[in-house]
């Protein structure tokens, strides 16, 4: 019997213990065995399986059913974050050891909890109905945490023999074990590294301060001048082509079974500060930000060298919520940056990537075109039913604050609109020391999956 029907459990645990960190090279063997994984599950499920080759990590392509029945992808990565700081796990980060009803190790939730589930559910329907009529290709990649740099191109490539009607996705949050959202937008991202050049050397600031710009000093004040005293960023055109939240979407976030003061205390901070007109909820997922991920120059050490350091950096990142384009946005971010910085230094402003935002309007929602795929209207009908059931209680429709750049090269290239059902919650831990993945969640997600892939054909 397959361990996806025998023990799903012990399947995530498996799949746990394979270090698959895309972003070191020393984990090769740990991603080579994840990949397998994946794909002896796949093949135990009755897919044919291809790894198409990429610069880094194998995608893993699998197909299953006739061509000419509805067809579904589903997408998820084999790939996970580094375990850093080890010092902060409570048990090792990849030795998926079970405790307080949770499988604790990297990559549990983010992704291969979420894939455990799609497959354990598959199984089951297989089981019971080998000729199950529905055309399913399997898309596993393993670079998701180093931005996906090879399936762009992938896509190009491939784009025929992902001709579909819709998208699953599991990729996404939601709130807790027992309250699960559709995720209906992914705000977008865009990333850069700046570096301001002052003098050729460290120098003593005693003997030469006074007479230039210290580059640490004309960094930070570069970077503060892309905000406003109330936070919003004052690069030119930054807000032009947001679009604003529907009144459905607003609704559907008051549902949402957390109250502000219970995210602040899980945050640790003393009060929020989000953008003027929407509360802190509200802004993780209609609204544009932009980040410093990090600033450095200069001596770091203990104690105190008293030096004009050389350069300085910070690393900028922004979300970008709906008709922004990452382009862009990057574009007008680095002309602020670089009209910010006095000509006593010199600036470096490098743009690192990034990709668009994602919507998709929920079919019967205000907004929905009425054009969507039979199948996509079934999917999400269905879906919400099978989550009510298993759950006790009724999905939550809502955009995310986070970012997955695929999903709209999926909808560019492909055409796939997206149905994004998250298991994850920020208990979960993702990218973290001590991440985990709910066992509760798990088994009923697995059922509402079971009973979803039963009544959409």
């Amino acid at each position: 019997m397959s361990i996806l029907l025998k023990s799903p459990v012990d399947a995530l645990r498996e799949y746990v213990r394979q270090p698959s960190v895309s972003a070191d090279p020393n984990f090769n063997a740990g991603v080579k065995g994840a990949r397998e994984f994946a794909q002896a599950r796949l093949e135990e499920l009755g897919f044919e399986v291809n790894l198409i080759s990429t610069p880094i990590h194998p995608i893993i392509l699998a197909t299953r059913g006739d061509p000419s029945w509805p067809r579904l992808v589903i997408y998820g990565h084999y790939d996970v974050q580094p375990p850093d700081p080890l010092d902060l796990w409570t048990s090792d980060p990849f030795n998926a050891v079970e405790r307080d009803g949770r499988i604790y190790g990297r990559g549990a939730a983010d992704n291969k909890g979420p894939q455990i589930v799609h497959m354990s559910a598959l199984a089951r329907v297989f089981k019971d109905i080998p000729d199950y009529p529905l055309h399913i290709t399997y898309l596993i990649e393993g670079e998701e945490e180093i931005g996906s740099p090879s399936f762009r191109n992938f896509l190009e490539e491939h784009k025929q023999e992902l001709n579909g009607d819709l998208l699953l996705v599991s990729d996404t949050g939601s709130p807790g074990p027992d309250q699960l959202v559709v995720t209906t937008g992914l705000r977008g991202l865009c990333a850069m590294e700046v570096k301001v050049f002052g003098p050729s050397q460290d120098l003593h600031s005693g003997v030469h301060g006074g007479a230039l710009l210290n580059p640490l000093q004309a960094l930070m004040t570069a970077c503060a001048s892309l905000h406003d005293a109330n936070g919003e960023v004052t690069v030119p055109g930054f807000y032009d082509a947001v679009q604003p939240p529907e009144d459905w979407e607003r609704n559907e976030l008051a549902k949402l079974p957390i109250s502000e003061a219970q995210y602040s205390k899980f945050l640790g901070i003393p009060e929020f500060f989000p953008p003027p007109g929407f509360s802190a909820l509200e802004g993780i997922r209609f609204c544009p930000t932009l980040e410093f991920n990090g600033v450095g120059g200069g001596y770091q050490g203990e104690g105190s060298k008293t030096v004009i350091p050389s350069e300085a950096f910070a690393k900028i990142t922004c979300r970008l919520v709906p008709n922004q384009k990452s382009d862009d946005i990057a574009s007008k971010v680095k002309q602020a940056i670089i009209n910010a910085c006095p000509s006593a230094v010199r600036v470096e402003v490098e743009i690192k990537g990034g990709g668009d935002p994602y919507v998709v309007i929920p079919p019967g929602k205000p907004g929905s075109t009425g054009n969507e795929t039979d199948l996509m209207k079934k999917a999400f009908s269905v879906a919400e039913d099978c989550i009510a059931e298993c759950f006790n209680t009724e999905p939550i429709f809502l955009r995310e604050g986070g970012s997955i750049p695929i999903i709209q090269d999926l909808k560019e290239v492909a055409g796939l609109d997206s149905l994004m059902i998250g298991l994850f919650t920020n208990e979960d831990n993702l990218h973290a020391p001590d991440e985990s993945f709910h066992l509760g969640m798990m088994n009923r997600a697995i059922t509402a999956f079971e009973k979803f892939f039963r009544k959409l054909v």
